[in-house]
């Protein structure tokens, strides 16, 4: 193991993304959903920032707030320090550190935190080196605080071990490129399959994960399965760990996770509430949905249980949580089922269910006490608007207002974004002053966007599709219908209806939220 590293792997850069679940609002609401009260404040950390956008991201839409991201790798700190500058962010600030060291002694400089976040770090690490994180964590955060840690879960799991069992093995075998290792351990057990291996009978997760690996991306594959720490962990396991500095578990980021057990077959959830133990509880549950992923909030301090640990059948919503504000994002098309892709399956949401709040908040933003006395709410009480709000939130379809605040940081690092992805750049959210977070857009819409910036009063269609097909061309992307790319006249086609789809929906939309000007 190298000790500069820690057994972590840092020979090729992780990737831009943004998650959604670490926006101050959100652990706010995720911790706030049942009588826990969420921590206030204006301070926030992520530990493992990766390439900082995320953070950036986050910082332009909270400009009230302050933020620091800590990495140990150099090139994630440069990239994210020159965005920070590119948009002039004054109020996020990037380290360079070393878990192991800050766990010796806290720079009194940094000071602690009410906001802490860690995603894809916490599994990631050999025993020690999560030792030292937690300590950080300990002299980081604020009495009160919320920790959101995001981690790799069991059981599920377990059907990918083997791969990375035999993928670590490969790599350490000499000093191959990470591409070329995960290439040759992809392909070794495409020829087990091949050859009828048992393994893939008995573990049938194997095979599916095995297809998906082709269509990732390398620099996620490799600080997925290649650092020398890399260990799926037990509810039960991480939340023992963490009360060792004082945290204690206040709910689940993944906010239809609320709902549960309620929403299980009835055998199911009577069998999770009959255990009296909540950690025994929770991994029952979390056995029975088959876990892969969790986005746990713990507060700093002792915090009451939340519903999803509490033998009640559906959960309600605290006083802070009751008074929280919602917005509209994305509104369904009319009389459309909404599909909502959850940790449990899909939940199929019927008009007549959410209609009403989507109608409601299509005029104004509105709080679940404000939705459940409406005539469009249908007479539902305040814990059945809480579940649909949660499940629209998780879909996408609404999003947690924020406080009115200075737009125009938001609207530079926008800027500073398309003017990236038009060079390549893979990125792919916009900061949203409005929710206090980010929204998805494609390399198509941030070129449309740098696009019109650029040409200002002349941003018509025509001028619109033609800049976009000039900026496709530029990069070598190319636009795609039903996964087919197109060329010539249909390209040209697709841009002038990508372009009137901005003008027409986006660009209000995003205006709106703060995105733009």
């Amino acid at each position: 193991m190298d000790d500069r590293t820690h057994g972590y792997d840092v020979s090729v850069g992780y990737t831009y993304g943004y998650c959604r679940e670490m926006a101050p609002a959100w652990m706010d609401l995720a911790a706030g959903a049942g009588e826990t009260s969420a921590a206030g404040g204006g301070r926030f950390l992520e530990l493992g920032c990766g390439q900082g956008i995320g953070l950036c991201l986050l910082a332009a839409a909270n400009p009230g707030r302050a933020f620091v991201g800590i990495d140990l790798m150099a090139e994630h700190v440069d990239h994210a320090n020159g965005i920070a500058a590119s948009a002039g962010l004054a109020n996020v600030q990037f380290v360079q550190g070393d878990f192991v060291e800050l766990a010796r002694s806290w720079p009194e400089a940094l000071g602690r935190f009410d906001h802490v976040a860690l995603h894809g770090v916490y599994s990631w690490l050999t025993a020690p080196v999560r030792q030292a994180l937690l300590q950080c964590i300990g002299q980081a955060s604020a009495p009160g605080a919320l920790v959101y840690i995001g981690y790799n879960a069991q059981p599920g799991w377990l059907a990918t071990m083997p791969f990375r069992h035999i993928a670590r093995l490969i790599h350490e075998e000499g000093a191959a490129p990470v591409a070329e290792v995960l290439d040759r351990s992809i392909s070794l057990f495409e020829q087990l399959r091949g050859g009828g291996a048992a393994t893939f009978q008995l573990l049938p997760g194997l095979g599916a994960r095995l297809d998906s690996l082709r269509k990732r991306d390398i620099a996620q594959l490799a600080h997925e399965y290649l650092h020398e720490g890399w260990e799926p962990m037990w509810h039960s396991q991480v939340a023992r760990e963490v009360a060792g500095v004082g945290l204690a578990f206040a709910g689940s980021a993944t906010l239809p996770e609320a709902l549960l057990p309620a929403f299980l077959p009835s055998a199911l959830r009577d069998t999770i509430l009959a255990q009296g133990d909540p950690l025994l509880r929770q991994d029952v549950q979390d056995f029975v949905i088959n876990q892969f992923y969790r986005r746990d909030i713990y507060r700093r301090g002792e915090a009451p249980p939340t519903p999803t640990l509490t033998p009640t059948p559906t959960p309600t919503p605290g006083e802070r949580a009751a008074q929280t504000r919602f917005l509209l994002l994305d509104a369904p098309a009319p009389g459309a089922t909404l599909s909502v892709r959850t940790p449990f399956g899909e939940l199929a949401l019927q008009p007549p269910a959410y209609a009403g709040i989507v109608e409601a908040l299509a005029e104004r933003s509105l709080t679940l006490a404000e939705l459940a006395v409406l005539p469009k709410a249908g007479g539902k009480d305040l814990a059945e608007v809480l579940q649909l709000v949660l499940m629209l939130l998780h879909a996408g379809t609404l999003g947690i207002e924020a406080p009115r605040t200075d737009h125009a940081p938001a609207q530079r690092l926008n800027a500073a974004i398309a003017r990236e992805a038009v060079r390549g750049m893979p990125y792919d959210h916009l900061a949203a002053p409005a929710i206090g977070g980010a929204v998805p857009v494609d390399f198509a819409d941030l070129m449309l966007i740098d696009a019109w910036l650029a040409l200002g009063d002349l941003a018509d269609e025509t001028a619109l599709s033609e800049r976009l097909v000039l900026s496709l061309a530029g990069s070598g992307r190319t636009l795609q219908r039903g996964g087919s790319p197109l060329e010539g006249v249909q390209e040209r086609r697709e841009a002038r209806s990508r372009a009137r789809t901005f003008l027409e929906r986006d660009l209000p939309k995003w205006r709106g939220l703060g995105a733009l000007a």
